[in-house]
């Protein structure tokens, strides 16, 4: 009896002790990438829908988003300092103009933003001579406003003084008096117009364009296709999301962008038909998008599939 006591006290002990090792155990560690972008706009939405609906986790992903300027962008990218970059528009110049990136993922087909002005501006024209609030030079958003200049007849190179401001900081720019415009995300531009100001051009209205969606350093992408394809899954997942959800969208929304309901339901119902299905971009629209954007940047005889490599992302979309 004593024989039989002992072995199950052994017994015990031993399962005690197993048990107190697991849970010492750390928990599988998430691998942490840096994500740089812009700032929390509706352009780069993708991304947080895959962050906060739990897309990055599955695909054992710790996303972590850098705020950065384009022209700081493109050599942080390029250098490897940042894993990726949200911002689709720029990195095609930077691989035009022979950096080692790629594209690997389109977010967006149209722009999610507008031309907000003082209030007694009353049209394009009567820009000429004033300044324009762009986050970076030569980023997505300065091309788009070039592209609305020169609707409008005016010269996007002469006639306006560009003045680089930060996302979140237009707003108060122009109520200072220190720009005249800005171009401004759907949710900078909403918030403007509460605060007396005027959206006075839609640019999804006058052109389309490739701004957000994902791009990547070649030796990363040579060297780590898993994890790229799995950012891709994560991405593709959070698209499919965005379209047959509106109301788990809207939520990330009004906690990512700082929005009431009303205003979320507003931008997404405005922005819901810019994104892409599944991160492609057809070849007859992305060559002529493509070589618009490359010549506002003064590129020439650069093909487009040059600077794109969907490879991984047509394996994720089988």
């Amino acid at each position: 009896m004593l024989h039989i006591k002992l072995v199950v006290v052994a017994t015990i002990f031993c399962l005690q002790a197993a048990l107190s090792l697991l849970w010492t155990q750390p928990a599988l560690a998430l691998e942490e990438i840096i994500a740089s972008y812009a700032g929390p706009t509706v352009t780069f939405l993708p991304a947080e829908v895959a962050r906060q609906r739990g897309f990055m986790r599955e695909q054992n992903l710790d996303i972590k988003f850098l705020l950065t300027r384009s022209e700081v962008d493109r050599a942080a990218l390029a250098s490897g300092n940042v894993d990726y970059t949200l911002r689709a528009g720029s990195s095609l110049v930077s691989a035009a103009r022979g950096l080692p990136v790629k594209i690997v993922f389109l977010g967006t087909m149209r722009p999610f933003w507008g031309l907000v002005v003082r209030p007694e501006i009353k049209s394009v024209t009567e820009l000429k001579g004033k300044s324009l609030g762009v986050p970076g030079l030569l980023g997505s958003q300065q091309i788009s406003a070039k592209f609305i200049l020169k609707h409008y007849g005016l010269d996007p190179d002469k006639d306006v003084i560009y003045r680089v401001v930060d996302t979140g900081m237009r707003i108060a720019g122009i109520l200072s008096g220190s720009i005249d415009s800005s171009m401004m995300d759907y949710g900078e531009a909403f918030r403007a117009k509460k605060a007396g100001l005027k959206f006075l051009i839609n640019a999804a209205d006058l052109h389309a364009l490739l701004a957000g969606g994902l791009a990547v350093n070649i030796k990363k992408l040579k060297d780590q296709p898993d994890q790229v394809r799995r950012m891709l899954t994560a991405m593709t997942q959070a698209l499919r999301y965005m379209q047959e959800n509106p109301e788990g969208t809207q939520q990330v929304m009004m906690s990512w962008l700082k929005l009431d309901r009303e205003m979320a339901a507003d931008i997404y119902q405005m922005a819901k038909n810019n994104y892409t299905k599944n991160g492609m971009v057809e070849e007859s629209m992305l060559n002529s998008l493509v070589t618009t954007m490359l010549a506002e940047a003064g590129i020439k005889n650069v093909a487009p599939t040059q600077l794109v490599d969907f490879t991984l992302l047509q394996q994720v979309l089988k």
